[in-house]
């Protein structure tokens, strides 16, 4: 079974990327911030993140540049979401290796479709 951890501060929003994701039948953990999720990711080792950026003690960019430092999280596929229209979010997060960006609201089918499709990417 695929694994997702969603890393979300905003528990309104986790609850509907869980509640979607669960339905669409993945394993889903959560994580409440940047730091939980790393120390979930460790334990868990998912097939792919769905990574707030504006989070407090950690956000999102940290998160994704500590995975990609670690030999062990790097290969982790990365969704990163936001609710800040910045055009320099994508860029920034593309760079540092996230490889989705979907900007909140975001529809719960996209957000499966894009697990999906990394969580195949993972497998191959």
């Amino acid at each position: 079974m695929i694994k997702v951890l969603v890393i979300d501060d905003s528990d309104v929003l986790r609850r509907i990327s869980v509640f979607n994701l669960k339905r669409a039948n993945f394993e889903v953990h959560e994580a409440v911030d940047g730091l939980d999720g790393l120390e979930k990711m460790r334990g868990i080792k998912p097939d792919v993140v769905v990574l707030d950026v504006m989070m407090p003690n950690l956000d999102g960019f940290g998160v994704l540049k500590e995975m990609r430092d670690d030999p062990e999280l790097s290969k982790i596929k990365v969704i990163m979401l936001t609710a800040k229209g910045g055009d320099d979010d994508a860029d920034h997060a593309m760079k540092l290796g996230a490889s989705k960006f979907l900007t909140k609201p975001f529809s719960p089918k996209n957000l499966v479709e894009a697990v999906n499709e990394l969580a195949r990417e993972q497998r191959a």
